[in-house]
């Protein structure tokens, strides 16, 4: 009992830093985005950027690739529905890119894999997997709505005997 506390307790941990990370990411690329800041013409100004964060903050993950990213990620979610992009920003940042380069503007297969990847514990590998085996996509064909219940006439089974 003792350690499966230990573990959510880690878990809830974890997805609060991820937050935090996501919410700094989110920042980042939303003023690379109001400042018009574009590859080519911007890149000087994006590995100025990427220095300065470097040096205040060392730890911090901010090569000028991934600052890009950070645009990426702000210009693909700011219109998207909060509830997805509350889902999002509790993941990993690996996971977040994963599901930027596979998965595009669908923001309910983005809800999805999201929701999954959090709820079944998924490392970045395991959701590239679901992917590509379009998990998304197989699990909505399976929720499809029938009218067998309101069409097909009720079957009496009072007549069989055993």
């Amino acid at each position: 009992m003792g350690s499966e506390m230990c573990i959510r307790d880690r878990t809830e941990i974890a997805q609060h830093v991820n937050g935090y990370v996501s919410t700094a990411y989110w920042e980042i690329g939303q003023m690379l985005h109001e400042r018009k800041i574009e590859s080519g013409y911007g890149d000087s100004v994006v590995k100025r950027l990427s220095a300065d964060l470097k040096e205040r903050y060392p730890k911090m993950g901010v090569s000028p690739r991934n600052l890009w990213d950070m645009k990426k990620f702000y210009e693909r979610f700011c219109h998207s529905d909060i509830k997805v992009r509350q889902a999002v920003a509790l993941l990993p940042w690996g996971h977040i890119l994963r599901l930027l380069q596979r998965v595009g503007d669908d923001d309910a297969a983005m809800l999805f894999y999201a929701k999954e990847t959090r709820s079944k514990g998924w490392n970045r590998d395991l959701l590239l997997n679901a992917i590509k085996l379009k998990m998304y996509e197989t699990q909505a064909l399976a929720k499809v709505d029938n009218n067998f219940a309101r069409t097909l006439p009720a079957v009496s089974y009072t007549h069989l005997t055993l």
